[in-house]
């Protein structure tokens, strides 16, 4: 996957779901999966989260 897959996402953070914008993509550099992190900024705070916990929502 790339960055311009993406737009605004939901990622779950503990016990709630934070809702953000991606701003940046890290594809995987290891053998520990397919999945690269995901940058999301949610109210100016950044987060890395792996690609296969995020959910699109601008379908």
């Amino acid at each position: 996957m790339s960055l311009s897959q993406y737009g605004r996402v939901e990622f779950p953070f503990g016990d709630r779901r934070l809702v953000g914008d991606a701003v940046d993509f890290e594809p995987a550099g290891d053998v520990s999966g397919p999945d690269g992190l995901l940058v999301v900024d949610v109210d100016g705070l950044t987060y890395r989260v792996e690609e296969s916990k995020v959910e699109r929502l601008d379908r």
